[in-house]
């Protein structure tokens, strides 16, 4: 997989966090962005593509679940990170907003797996997607 191409946006409003994830991810070959605020985390969204968004509560100004409503359902895929486990009903009320994943944001091997698992699937799918249109072609 060719992860020079896979541009990933980082958001939370720790800067430890956005230091950590930011150096695992392009120590594994991905081109990332940071975002430390909300505001700033839609202006990147507006400005650039993102094949995948991890996206972190930004206490008081937007938690994870109103980012998703606001990228749905056209922006990239969202990995929402967490510092501990929520509710079984609030993760499946984030799942059902559209979130891919959920994952513990001090864990960046858990990040890293995530990201890299979701972006292979959704690179089998793009794979799929022109194989299906080939054959409607022919």
């Amino acid at each position: 997989m060719d992860h020079a191409r896979k541009r990933i946006l980082i958001s939370d409003c720790d800067a430890d966090v956005l230091i950590a994830l930011e150096r695992v991810l392009e120590d594994a070959g991905f081109d990332t962005a940071t975002a430390c605020t909300i505001e700033e985390t839609l202006r990147l969204l507006g400005q650039r593509q993102f094949d995948l968004v991890l996206a972190a509560d930004h206490p008081p100004e937007l938690n994870c679940a109103e980012l998703l409503q606001r990228l749905r359902p056209a922006g990239p895929p969202v990995v929402a990170l967490e510092t501990r486990p929520r509710h079984p009903f609030a993760e499946s009320y984030l799942l059902a907003l559209g979130a891919k994943k959920i994952v513990h944001k001090w864990e960046p091997q858990e990040v890293h797996d995530a990201v890299r698992e979701l972006l292979i699937s959704q690179q089998a799918e793009g794979v799929k997607s022109a194989v299906a249109g080939t054959a409607k072609l022919g």
